[in-house]
């Protein structure tokens, strides 16, 4: 089989969620026989501008898709397949046959209302978009969608139910994986973090999404109750220099920021080394850091949003309403103080059985035999 992958970005320049997903199950295909060829501002077909996406969001995504019609225009036959990653085709699909992996939509963002005003009409303009571009793709195209919420948000938009099949995100279950409690103190140190407290990590991006503000807010209660427990921060983003300072005029003492960690020298080892995980946002799409953190063997504590169900689905945590501050410190104060070993062993479970990357490349491989087999 010969696979053209495109994706607005890709490892090892800027990547995300969307990049990661891509570049993991490219590499497992390619242990099977599959021939990938990956069209990326930074791949095997150089196409687009990494820093005009980040920078210009909605008008760089346009121009790179832009760019991947004019360029397929007479090329997609070389291919038998095309694995499409959020695609904003204005004009007409250039490929007869494809496969739209969805890892979040616009639109999603925007009813569940995530962002201030100004933000908040750029994503309304932008979900406009998004659904006149999916709608427009051919007959043939088939959609996959990382979680069941973002598969209920296509339907929403208009794409068949028919079409739409949910894969969800993997992770390195190898590279990603609990340590020996002898280790703990050793890694611990490694990081700068007290080697017997509690330690609750976060890791991520810091923005308005993420809703960091919010955790340190029910963090505040938790310290108050709680001794001997380190709130980690790990990752930057454009609020990194307010939450620093919302810690400061919390006065809060234990809360350590660690700023960028890299995803495979240091996080296996900040995810092995804590005790919980935590993750404030008030929208995702299935982010890679909460699998990472099953894998990891962490109980996990999440926001109570659809595209978190899994920590309930997995039976590997709780979750909470951040924005009920006082209840949701209570509820986390409860979980603290209880015995959650059992959470522990059913996150590395979940992960091993379910979402090891192996699996999840043998999942779209499947999707993509069986949309060739039909034409």
């Amino acid at each position: 089989m010969k696979l053209l992958v495109c994706t607005s970005e890709y490892p090892p320049e800027y990547s995300a969620g969307i990049g990661n997903v891509a570049y993991n199950v490219v590499e497992q295909l390619k242990k099977t026989g599959v021939k990938c060829t990956v069209c990326s501002p930074n791949a095997d077909i150089k196409i687009g501008n990494s820093r005009m996406i980040e920078k210009s969001g909605i008008l760089g995504l346009l121009y790179y898709w832009h760019q991947v019609s004019k360029y397929f225009k007479n090329r997609a036959d070389d291919y038998d397949l095309v694995w499409l990653h959020n695609p904003l085709f204005i004009r007409n699909n250039p490929f007869k046959s494809s496969v739209v992996t969805m890892h979040a939509t616009a639109y999603g963002q925007i009813i569940h209302r995530i962002y201030p005003l100004h933000f908040h009409i750029y994503k309304k303009i932008s979900s406009l978009i998004e659904r006149y571009c999916l709608n427009k793709m051919n007959e043939k195209a088939r959609f996959t969608a990382v979680s069941t919420q973002v598969r209920k948000e296509l339907e929403e938009i208009g794409i068949s139910k028919q079409k739409i099949t949910y894969i969800s995100n993997g992770v390195d279950t190898k590279l990603f994986k609990p340590s020996a409690s002898d280790d703990k103190k050793s890694l611990r140190k490694k990081f700068g973090i007290p080697e017997e407290d509690l330690i609750i990590l976060s890791l991520g991006r810091l923005t308005e999404v993420k809703q960091p503000q919010k955790m340190i807010e029910v963090f505040s209660l938790i310290e108050k109750e709680i001794k001997d427990v380190t709130l980690v921060i790990a990752g930057k983003g454009e609020l990194l220099g307010k939450t620093k300072d919302f810690v400061k005029q919390k006065k809060l003492n234990n809360v350590i920021f660690l700023g960028y960690v890299d995803h495979e020298k240091e996080a296996p080892d900040l995810y092995a080394c804590s005790d919980y995980y935590i993750m404030a946002s008030k929208y995702e799409g299935q982010p890679l850091t909460l699998l990472e953190a099953m894998a990891s063997g962490l109980p996990c504590i999440a926001s109570n949003i659809p595209n978190l169900r899994l920590v309930e689905d997995a039976n590997c945590g709780i979750m909470v309403d951040f924005n009920d501050v006082e209840k949701a410190a209570k509820r986390i104060i409860t979980y603290l103080e209880g015995v959650n070993s059992e959470h522990s062993k059913n996150a590395r479970g979940y992960a091993v059985k379910n979402l090891d990357w192996k699996i999840i490349a043998g999942m779209y491989l499947e999707e993509f035999k069986k949309i060739l087999a039909e034409e």
